[in-house]
């Protein structure tokens, strides 16, 4: 089986220059680090550090930024002589075959219509290695559209958009997009700055005849999840599956337990402590969300679950002999294609808290997407290409093989990983795995909780709040670069 990008996303010790990132595979490869100089002076920009697997590092100090955004080159247009865009991306979906075959498909159909124009599309690896490829090639500026995350800070921070991306404002292809997803994942200062195609999410993934056989219903409070997993035991199962080796799978069962119980407590936690720099992981609802992450691990996961490597996730869950598996919506794809045991594939959100409708909000973050380089020499055709994208037809048959949720309200996927998604996308916010500036220690898996017994609830809660406080030199110069005004658009 081909290792996902959102198989590496998760826990990150982040230094001066690092950025945290959640899932997609991840949910994660990290945010790319800036090739060009900022803008402006005091906005430099920070560079990518190696993934930790265990207790956050001690800062690390950035390097320098490798040269200065180039101004947009004069635009060239489709109609004339030969023209070859260079596209890169990294291996996206449950089958980088599948990817390549997708973008096979649009590039295709674009050369149609455009005789004169060559779309080279490279897939350029996973994790580290395609934030490395992807930056050394925006630094020899070697390719005209770079694939992107939606924006999160850390990724608005790293690329500063509107100095070294191509205005996308007036693609007449946006207007088939869902606006609330246009803001949240594309836009920068009033501007679009990246074609955002697809969302992902975090989700429990759930064995429907075990269910069924069982006369189960999914859960919408934690004590009825408990029950559910109680009912389980008692007929001999395994309530919970989990694969966290490396350990920064647990993302996604920390992002769960964020959403649904400190969120709902505070929910412009993150919207202030980016704006304003005001934060504090010791309050009773972050204990009790550490508390029940806990809670949730030590009774219900299967007992072997820190040694299970997280690649081999989809094809264990698919055996069958579990009922629960909380993870990302990226992974429907990766347990249909190891043909599962079990007829039904169905999910629920990981009811964490106790107000059953808080606990219907998926966390979410912007996956793939197009950004053209100012730099290039044919800005015309990158955006013309990238409008294609988005032209409805040609959006929906790239999703239908990707199966990520579509940043495109009218593209209704089929298949039984989009039919178990569907009601699960009423209600959505911002997952806390893509929430960290550069430079803060943050440690997005929670390990040293959750695979020791080191620290109790509120022990880690002090933990997390010194680690914050300690790294704050290397992250509040980044305080003010967001207003309210943008906290409401990207947290609603």
């Amino acid at each position: 089986m081909n290792l996902s990008r959102r198989r590496l996303l998760g826990t990150f010790a982040l230094g001066a220059g690092a950025v945290l990132l959640a899932a997609c595979g991840q949910s994660s490869t990290p945010s790319p680090a800036a090739t060009s100089a900022p803008a402006k002076p005091a906005e430099s920009k920070p560079a990518e550090s190696k993934p930790a697997e265990a207790k956050p590092a001690a800062p690390a100090a950035a390097p320098a930024a490798t040269t200065a955004p180039a101004a947009a080159a004069p635009a060239t247009t489709g109609g004339g002589g030969p023209v070859t865009i260079s596209v890169i991306a990294w291996n996206s979906g449950s089958s980088a075959e599948a990817f390549k075959n997708a973008m096979a498909g649009i590039n295709d159909k674009y050369k149609a219509t455009k005789p004169n124009v060559t779309i080279t599309f490279e897939p350029l690896g996973q994790g580290p290695t395609w934030t490395n490829a992807q930056m050394a090639r925006i630094a020899a500026q070697t390719t005209d559209v770079t694939a992107t995350y939606g924006f999160a800070p850390a990724d608005i921070i790293n690329f500063q958009p509107d100095s070294q991306f191509i205005d996308l404002t007036d693609l007449d292809s946006l207007k088939n997009f869902d606006q609330t997803n246009v803001k949240r994942f594309m836009s920068w200062k009033g501007k679009v700055w990246q074609m955002t195609l697809a969302y992902v999410g975090q989700i429990v993934w759930t064995n429907g005849d075990m269910f069924d056989k069982y006369s189960l219903k999914h859960p919408t409070t934690y004590a009825e999840w408990q029950q559910v997993c109680d009912t389980l035991k008692s007929k001999g199962e395994t309530p919970v599956f989990y694969a966290a080796k490396p350990q920064t799978g647990l993302s996604r069962l920390t992002s769960l337990s964020e959403m649904s119980i400190g969120r709902s407590k505070h929910p412009n936690f993150w919207g202030d402590m980016i704006v304003s720099g005001k934060y504090d992981f010791t309050t009773p609802e972050w204990v009790e969300t550490f508390k029940r992450a806990k809670e949730i691990v030590t009774k219900n996961f299967d007992p072997s679950f820190s040694g299970i490597d997280y690649p081999s996730g989809a094809g264990l869950f698919a055996t069958g002999k579990f009922g629960m598996w909380p993870e990302g919506s990226y992974s429907g794809g990766d347990i249909v294609a190891a043909k599962p045991t079990f007829q039904k594939l169905d999910a629920f959100t990981a009811p964490f808290g106790d107000d059953a409708a808080w606990n219907a909000t998926q966390p979410v973050y912007g996956d793939i997407g197009w950004a053209g380089l100012r730099y290039s020499k044919n800005v015309d055709v990158v955006k013309d290409w990238i409008n294609f994208f988005g032209q409805k037809d040609n959006f929906k048959s790239f999703m239908q093989v990707l199966q990520y949720y579509p940043t495109q309200t009218d593209a209704q996927l089929t298949g039984p990983v989009p039919t178990a998604e569907a009601p699960l996308l009423k209600k959505t916010a911002v997952a806390m795995s893509r929430l960290a500036l550069p430079g803060m220690t943050f440690d997005t898996s929670w390990g040293e909780l959750l695979l020791s017994d080191q620290y109790t609830p509120e022990s880690y809660a002090a933990y997390v709040q010194k680690n914050i406080d300690d790294s704050k030199p290397q992250w509040q110069k980044y305080i003010g670069m967001f207003d309210a005004d943008w906290a409401k658009l990207y947290f609603s």
